[in-house]
């Protein structure tokens, strides 16, 4: 403990000298910090300045997910504001993502997309991160809480991945990474224009043994993308995804266990198989008056096969998902009264067709379930983006949403049927640009989250369908500011709330045998604070720090069992209430970054312990260091980087759970291990101007 706290003092007192001298600002070596700009509308359009907008928006580039040192989309956002992260099953690609106190349990309140897709999985809302191709990602926009032209499912927020695409130079470029638990990485790409056309595609190839027992990772990727563009109007896409990955689970552990074996695999055999198919086609075209079309059409196929053994159960969960739809956005910019105004009009249908074949063991106890299911999914949406004055910027919205749901068991027809979810949710800020420097803001959202088909059906015996559930609402409350530290630097503040109601959790009434079932609960919250501090204080020095303090707690008294009653002020598990992040690159020569970044995550509470009663999970400081080496040389350029994660070495895990023990019988506390001190080296090839 003595080294971790060390550790994570040293990180933030050395960094947080180096940002806030400001006697730098003189200096004819500043460097000023690039202009962050960001989408503000359901398809990417017009990009405008962060500090224009009603909330406290993270726009992560692929130079910041270079320096970072990022494997994973997952890890490339570790480091932002408002993320609850961590690994749930025990690999190194399938690390859980929610936002502003969600945490993932039991279906994430989180919205991703990608390219103007919804990528979420219709039939949990979960995100396979695994099958974004991690390469081309140009950069993450991540906006924490309801946004209502975004849609369902999002009441943490939205997290919006662009891909790259050609650019006006041809290149190609060969990259390897070699470490720890054998991880090796052989990753491809090539881009440039062909007359009025661009091209971009990327093939990559990752493997892993895994820190755990059981715990290998196979994944093959490929994505191409063609631009189109015949006129300075007109500017088409089509890109093509391929996906194939084959994930072990080395799951959680008996604290037992772990206290001698932490690369342990208790329950072996666990797995996930992923292949997917995905064409998007987006265009956008300028027309008379400042209008602007924005168009997106898709179509997504998957086909997954998991396997999940415990102490005392065995299923087998095979499925198929068909998904195609798109988007319409049409925007308008104008000054009608000498004031600029931007209206946004969208439609959005997407039709999902997905169903499973689950055939599971409990103890002797077979259970089936072969269910089909068609989602149809509508909405409607309108924002306008008045600026009143030349400081004061108004932005209102309103988003219906249709979600009709027709499912068929073919083990039992009586629970054949439909169930519709409609929704009408506002938006409304305001923006006050008080300087050149300063903005504050204040903002008002609705978000809402449609019970999937799983909370819907039971899933095992003792468990009961239950048709009966409500969506799950919240209305949410933010006010923050921003401000630009000369030309050196920025620092935001957002504090936040988000009330809950109908939220969905697993409960009983007279907790009998029969009596389970998922209900809506009355009343939950989520509130904070968010922070960010970064600098470029010459061609030397650069650094981030982001803080998070998240609030997430019940606001009702319910039963979860016989023996177990939720008060109100209990706290949500897995939502650690402190979050701190201290990134600093240091330019020592030309050519040259020395990175060192700390993360410390203070302590949570174990899933299932919602009534707070046990020891927690105990909070952790990771140190993580990255050198690179950059040259050109004839005809391209060169890099070499080496990092090392976890420098302390520290013996941590991200997540915890209450079970019992089917050899001991008794409830106990299971963790997820994580790895230790891991080295990754790498090479990069670029070739340009062929």
């Amino acid at each position: 403990m003595r080294i971790r706290l060390t550790g994570f003092f040293v990180s933030v007192v050395l960094l947080s000298c180096l940002l806030a001298s400001t006697t730098h600002a003189q200096s004819e070596d500043v460097i000023e910090t690039r202009e962050v700009v960001v989408s503000s509308t359901r398809l990417p359009d017009a990009p405008v300045e962060a500090r224009t907008l009603p909330a406290k928006v993270t726009v992560i580039n692929a130079e910041d997910i270079q320096k970072s040192g990022a494997k994973t989309v997952q890890e490339a956002i570790q480091w932002a504001t408002g993320i609850v992260m961590y690994d749930g099953v025990g690999n190194a690609f399938q690390q859980t993502i929610d936002l502003r106190g969600f945490n993932g349990q039991p279906v994430p309140n989180t919205t991703v997309f990608v390219d103007g897709q919804r990528i979420n999985e219709p039939d949990f809302n979960t995100v396979n991160f695994d099958l974004i191709p991690y390469e081309t990602i140009d950069r993450i926009e991540i906006i924490p809480g309801a946004a209502a032209i975004y849609g369902k499912n999002a009441m943490g927020g939205i997290i919006n991945i662009i891909t790259k695409r050609g650019a006006d130079k041809h290149q190609v470029t060969g990259e390897t990474l070699f470490g720890s638990f054998h991880r090796e990485r052989y990753s491809v790409n090539a881009s440039g224009p062909i007359g009025k056309l661009d091209y971009y595609t990327n093939f990559s190839r990752e493997t892993e043994s895994g820190f755990r027992d059981e715990s290998a990772g196979r994944i093959s990727r490929f994505f191409g993308k063609l631009g189109y563009q015949p006129t300075e109007t007109t500017d088409l896409t089509l890109s093509y995804t391929y996906v194939m990955s084959h994930l072990q689970q080395a799951g959680s552990l008996p604290l037992s266990v772990a206290a001698f074996d932490r690369k342990r695999n208790f329950t072996p055999g666990d797995y996930e198989d992923h292949e997917t198919n995905v064409v998007r086609l987006t265009g956008r075209q300028s027309l008379p008056f400042g209008f602007f079309l924005n168009v997106n059409g898709f179509y997504r196929e998957l086909a997954k096969d998991f396997l999940t053994v415990g102490q005392t159960s065995v299923s087998r969960n095979p499925g198929n998902t068909e998904s195609r739809g798109g988007t319409v956005q049409l925007s308008q910019e104008s000054v009608p009264i000498g004031f600029r105004n931007t209206l946004v009009l969208g439609s959005e249908f997407t039709r999902n067709d997905f169903g499973n074949n689950l055939v599971a063991d409990f103890g002797g106890f077979t259970f089936t379930s072969n269910r089909a299911t068609d989602e149809d999914i509508l909405g409607l949406y309108i924002q306008d983006t008045f600026h009143l004055t030349s400081q004061v910027i108004l932005t209102g919205g309103v988003r219906y949403d249709h979600d009709q749901l027709k499912f068929q068991d073919f083990d039992d027809a009586t629970n054949n049927g439909s169930l519709r979810f409609n929704r009408l949710t506002p938006r409304a800020g305001i923006t006050y640009l008080v300087t050149q420097e300063t903005s504050l803001y204040a903002n008002y959202s609705q978000g809402f989250r449609v019970p999937t088909i799983d909370e819907l059906f039971a899933q095992g015996p003792g468990f009961q369908t239950n048709f009966d559930l409500k969506a799950a609402k919240s209305d949410n409350y933010e006010v923050g500011a921003r401000n630009r530290l000369g030309g050196w630097g920025e620092v935001s503040l957002a504090v936040f709330q988000a009330n809950v109601r109908d939220e969905i959790f697993f409960t009983c009434n007279v907790c009998d045998f029969s009596d389970g079932r998922n209900r809506n609960i009355d009343r939950s919250r989520r509130r904070g604070v968010e922070a960010t501090l970064k600098g470029r204080l010459n061609q030397y020095f650069d650094g981030t720090i982001n803080y998070t303090y998240t609030q997430a707690e019940f606001q009702s008294q319910f039963n979860l069992s016989s023996t177990r009653t939720i008060q109100v002020g209990d706290s949500f598990s897995q939502v650690p209430k402190h979050r701190l992040s201290v990134i600093g690159n240091v330019h020592p020569a030309e050519g040259w970054t020395v990175s060192l970044i700390g993360l410390y995550v203070s302590t949570q509470f174990f899933q299932n312990d919602e009534e707070n009663v046990q020891p927690r999970l105990p909070g952790y400081f990771l140190l993580n260091s990255r050198i690179v080496y950059e040259r050109p040389v004839p005809g391209g350029r060169l890099s070499a980087f080496l990092m090392a994660n976890n420098l302390l070495d520290q013996k941590y895990s991200t997540s915890g759970i209450m079970a019992t023990n089917a050899t001991t019988f008794q409830q106990e506390r299971f963790i997820v291990p994580a790895a230790g001190i891991a080295i990754y080296g790498g090479l990069s090839y670029r070739f340009e101007g062929l």
